[in-house]
């Protein structure tokens, strides 16, 4: 266990302060802004279309979208910390993501109604906090992995990602539908 890169690398405190309270802004944020983006028919229809696709255990279209979106957002990640010393541009970018992930958790908790809850609850919001973990695991630990596989990291954890959203939909949920 001594021998993982991320045991022997200290983490930067002030980054990880600013990467948690930078979170916290922005999905306050996406929760004011819950109001004025009902307006707008693209979170809404994303809200039903992800409540429904994970209903009907239908995965194709939320791995693919979630894996895109890990991709883009990792290589990001990875790209900014690996190649410059300015880590904390990527406080921009978490903003973002914390911006749209606390809008969507909003509407799937009050447009969906009760299976919105359910879903947002063992599913969507287990999975993004997942996903702003790496990325801040990647911000940390990129400049001392080795050089040949670095590249694609990025890519090998935007997949397990998407494996591990597969396990909550289609086990962690399955339970929880037969049980309630």
């Amino acid at each position: 266990m001594r021998n993982l890169p991320f045991c022997n690398e200290k983490w930067d405190k002030k980054f990880i302060l600013a990467f948690i309270i930078t979170l916290i802004c922005a999905i306050t944020c996406g929760i004011v802004l819950y109001k004025p983006v009902t307006t707008n028919i693209y979170f809404v229809n994303f809200g039903s279309d992800y409540v429904f696709n994970i209903f009907n255990f239908n995965n194709t279209p939320i791995f693919f979208t979630h894996l895109l979106s890990d991709v883009i957002y990792f290589y990001l990640f990875f790209l900014i910390s690996y190649c410059t010393k300015f880590k904390y541009v990527t406080l921009v970018f978490l903003y973002l993501k914390g911006l749209f992930f606390g809008v969507y958790t909003v509407i799937l908790i009050c447009a969906a109604t009760v299976s919105g809850v359910l879903v947002a609850v063992f599913v969507f919001i287990p999975a993004t906090l997942l996903a702003v973990f790496v990325c801040l695991m990647l911000t940390e630990i990129c400049r001392t992995i080795d050089k040949r596989a670095a590249c694609a990291l990025p890519l090998i954890l935007a997949v397990a990602d998407g494996i591990v959203l597969m396990l909550l939909i289609n086990v962690v949920f399955r339970i929880v539908i037969i049980i309630v």
